[in-house]
């Protein structure tokens, strides 16, 4: 009992460590560095050696270009997810920092013109006071030195939360009715910022409605985490 006061409990393997990095212990923090040695040349997703397309994204449209993700949303990672997004701690958004050299490296490669995020609902950012993915995208933009600038919008105060549907065409209906672009201009490579990837449809439909207007004629995303697929 007294060392549970004295010690921090790791978020996700719930051990009891003398210290922890953003509620992670040291074991933990290395579940999320993980190095893949093969990814889709469209959203990252780890595929076999001498694949270059993931299985979820040969067999849909993708309106996309390309994206990357940190980690996982592993054990490890949801936990470290949750923290930010529904425990109260922003500040473990300076993860992004343990990934800087990978960040650098998926800029040089793609050197967006423009970093723009998903916008939280209104009863999200009401209750929680932040917007996780404009944090995020503020981050990026500091670190980066590439403009921000708000494309997307919500088209709904409330909405359901897109974790607690049950299908993809499901996630596809609401993320149709909750979003719209609007923006001045044309830019011919657009970043596009949120916490988790998890079947694509926020990002694609974005992407989709970005290259429709005319504001954007490539666009890339990158997330924290993404839901890896098989």
């Amino acid at each position: 009992m007294l060392d549970k006061i004295i010690y921090p409990e790791c978020n996700c393997c719930k051990r009891i460590v003398e210290s922890v990095r953003f509620g992670l212990c040291d074991d933990c923090m290395a579940g999320i560095k993980v190095n893949f040695s093969n990814r889709c040349n469209l959203c990252s997703n780890p595929v076999p050696d001498g694949s270059n397309i993931c299985g979820r994204c040969f067999s849909s449209k993708v309106y996309f270009d390309r994206g990357f993700f940190l980690f996982p949303y592993n054990d490890c990672g949801k936990a470290l997810i949750h923290s930010i997004k529904f425990k109260d701690h922003p500040e473990y958004l300076k993860v992004i920092d343990l990934f800087k050299i990978q960040i650098f490296s998926f800029f040089d490669e793609i050197r967006p013109q423009v970093i723009t995020y998903v916008p939280s609902s209104f009863n999200s950012f009401f209750k929680r006071g932040y917007s996780v993915p404009k944090r995020m995208a503020i981050m990026l933009s500091n670190l980066s030195g590439v403009e921000l600038k708000r494309l997307v919008f919500t088209k709904k105060l409330f909405k359901k939360r897109l974790s607690l549907t049950k299908s993809v065409n499901e996630r596809k209906k609401i993320v149709k009715r909750s979003f719209e672009v609007r923006a001045k201009g044309n830019y011919e490579r657009i970043l596009i910022v949120d916490d988790v990837f998890t079947t694509g449809s926020t990002i694609n439909f974005i992407s989709k409605r970005l290259k429709e207007k005319g504001i954007g004629e490539r666009i890339y995303f990158l997330t924290l985490a993404m839901v890896l697929n098989d």
